[in-house]
């Protein structure tokens, strides 16, 4: 009875949770927040509940565990840029290893003295507290569209910390009761923890990873699914391992190989698929962590929980920025800046994973209640204070607004649009006066946008090569697409275009290919990923000549890309010129290795299957744009799309 009981509750707080988005959006204060406080109030005001009950002590750890994280873990992971995510590895590892250690060493410290508390007690909480939820952290910072190597600093480090978090706290909970604990084990601990469950995603990801080219849009879903908890249950529950690690390294495998190996239509129904997951297991997530903190354990305990809230964000602040400031100096990262360090340190929210922790603790710890006591306080605290007030500070410090380069290059992609559309009607025979009239005002508005923008020569190259590697970024994908490009060598195209892209985003833009050497995590995926067998047909001649065919015509439609440069103000004729002629040096030694292999008669079935696709990708390209501008409907789009398709 208690169940279906709680199933109806949740129906009902889940139905609720819609309306508190709307209402949520209207007031702007991030959604989690509002339903953690709705789920606060409903616990306060609404008397016993069957989901309380069923939540109480290690209940509420095993539904977040093993039926939320999974979900919001393995979207995060698929959601976030793989490139990105080891180019900044050693900063992300050094805030979720070292930064956690010392927080977590400052924070039991400060227990001990400011309530004296039993040192072991006092790191308990310091182990579990310290650990940014990346529950919260993500569902936040999703919403506020900070820059994207911010971002992926936020989220690596949330996602990575909690392997440490559960070490620590289960070596220092064993102290608590009695136990005698040696650094020698946990630092074996930590390693079978921590590195073993990576160890076991990865594997897991790539078994999955074998047979996506062969699976349709439905199946690839399932297997989705399948990989996400089998990955996280098989690694917590039977092995013992980090099930959060496993996850994580199950989804970057996925996501890093998903352009290669799955099609379009798998990648967009993932992408529909978790959203909709991670949207669901928020609004319910959030709304129990509200239930489950305890009012009256709040009141009874305030003074702990506020000098509890006050020392964990003064020692998010002490290990953060001198540890960021330190790898800069000595470890040469690229340089994170003040303003990103104090959204990483305002942005260290608290949620689920910390809370599960406490109300595991067992009932034989003398300090219980003041731990978990303290744990929902600064769990609610900074879901308050933090996460309502981040959105201020980034919009404060400018974080949120485009740099002129990135409006200067919105405007010229809109103005590019307008005029490959003008075209494409063209040559469709489909121009009608009201149509026209709408794409001469869209056409005048982007060129207004366009001559209130002033750039510097260094904005002005990063203007020029971000819209050349991104017209060659989609070239590929589209090849890999439509069949066109094997594996192995959309791969190595994309991976070389991502390190341009790489360099641009970090103010250092550059025609010139290989002049930043790939992280050695990078290097190292590389070499994994190309043991990876091919999908049937692949070959070296199809290798090759995929290869040298995406990048002519990459080069080709961004030396017609670039031309629009020629007509827009406050861009000078050399910056442009530099990046044609190097494109075009590219497109000739493309055609050179392509004229090499015509001569050879064997290749003949070979060019007329890339022309046959060339042919698809062309009459699908035309047909997307026109739909982009609502100048055609999408299903007709992608009915007739299918249609060239046969025929070709």
């Amino acid at each position: 009875m208690d169940l279906a009981q709680s199933l109806l509750e949740i129906s009902l707080l889940l139905a609720g949770a819609v309306v508190l988005g709307l209402v949520a959006r209207r007031v702007r204060i991030p959604l989690t927040v509002v339903l953690a406080v709705v789920g606060f109030l409903a616990s306060t005001l609404g008397g016993s509940l069957a989901l309380e009950r069923q939540l109480a002590g290690e209940g509420f750890e095993e539904v977040l565990v093993f039926l939320f994280l999974p979900i919001l873990v393995f979207q995060a992971v698929l959601g976030m840029s793989v490139r990105s995510f080891f180019s900044n590895l050693g900063p992300i590892l050094a805030l979720a290893l070292v930064a956690l250690g010392i927080s977590t060493t400052l924070v039991g410290l400060a227990m001990r003295f400011g309530l004296d508390l039993p040192l072991a007690s006092a790191l308990v909480f310091g182990a579990l507290i310290s650990a940014t939820d990346p529950v919260a952290v993500v569902a936040v910072f999703r919403e506020l569209g900070v820059p994207g190597r911010l971002l992926t600093l936020v989220e690596g480090e949330s996602l990575l910390n909690d392997g440490v978090a559960i070490v620590l706290f289960n070596i220092m909970l064993a102290a608590a009761l009695g136990g005698e604990v040696g650094i020698g084990s946990g630092v074996v601990d930590f390693v079978g923890v921590f590195f073993g469950g990576a160890a076991l995603g990865a594997g897991v990801g790539f078994a999955a990873a074998l047979v996506l080219p062969w699976m349709d849009r439905l199946a690839a879903a399932a297997l989705s699914v399948a990989v996400a908890y089998g990955s996280f249950v098989l690694a917590d529950h039977v092995l013992g391992f980090s099930g959060v690690m496993a996850t994580v390294a199950a989804g970057l495998v996925l996501a890093g190989l998903a352009p290669s190996r799955a099609s379009e239509e798998v990648r967009t129904t993932w992408g529909e698929l978790w959203e909709a997951l991670d949207h669901i297991a928020n609004a319910v997530l959030f709304l129990l962590i509200g239930l489950v903190i305890d009012v009256e354990l709040l009141s009874d305990n305030a003074g702990p929980i506020a000098l509890a809230v006050v020392v964990v964000l003064v020692a998010r602040a002490v290990a953060v920025v001198p540890l960021v400031t330190a790898l800069e100096r000595f470890a040469h990262i690229p340089p994170v800046g003040l303003r990103n360090e104090a959204v990483l340190v305002w942005g260290g929210l608290r949620g689920g994973v910390a809370l599960a922790l406490a109300l595991a603790l067992p009932e034989e710890l003398a300090e219980r209640e003041t731990l978990v006591a303290m744990t929902g306080g600064v769990v609610l605290a900074t879901l308050v204070l933090n996460a309502t007030t981040i959105g201020a500070l980034v919009h404060r410090l400018g974080l949120d607004r485009p740099t002129r380069a990135d409006e200067f290059l919105a405007a010229g992609c809109r103005l590019s649009g307008v005029v490959a559309a003008r075209g494409r009607l063209g040559d469709l025979g489909l121009e009608d006066d009201a149509i026209i009239a709408k794409l001469d005002a869209a056409e005048s508005s982007a060129r207004r946008e366009l001559d209130r923008i002033e750039l510097t020569p260094d904005e002005e190259l990063q203007v020029v090569t971000r819209r050349g590697l991104s017209v060659e970024r989609v070239t590929y994908q589209h090849l890999s697409d439509a069949g066109l490009l094997p594996p192995a060598a959309a791969r190595t195209l994309l991976h070389e275009v991502d390190d341009l892209v790489e360099e641009a985003a970090l103010g250092r833009p550059t025609f010139e290919p290989g002049v930043r050497e790939s992280p050695r995590t990078a290097r190292f995926v590389q070499r994994l990923l190309a043991v990876l067998p091919e999908p049937a047909g692949s070959d070296p001649d199809a290798l090759t000549y995929g290869e040298a065919m995406a990048r002519q015509l990459a080069a080709r439609r961004t030396i017609e890309a670039l031309d629009l440069f020629d007509q827009l103000p406050n861009v000078d004729p050399a910056t442009v010129a530099r990046a044609r002629e190097l494109f075009q040096r590219w497109e000739h030694e493309a055609v050179a290795t392509l004229d090499e292999l015509h001569r050879s008669s064997a290749h003949a079935d070979l060019r007329l299957r890339q022309a046959e696709a060339l042919t698809r990708m062309a009459s699908s390209d035309a047909l997307r744009e026109l739909s982009a501008i609502g100048l055609l409907p999408a299903v007709i789009a992608e009915r007739a799309a299918e249609d060239v398709a046969e025929e070709v």
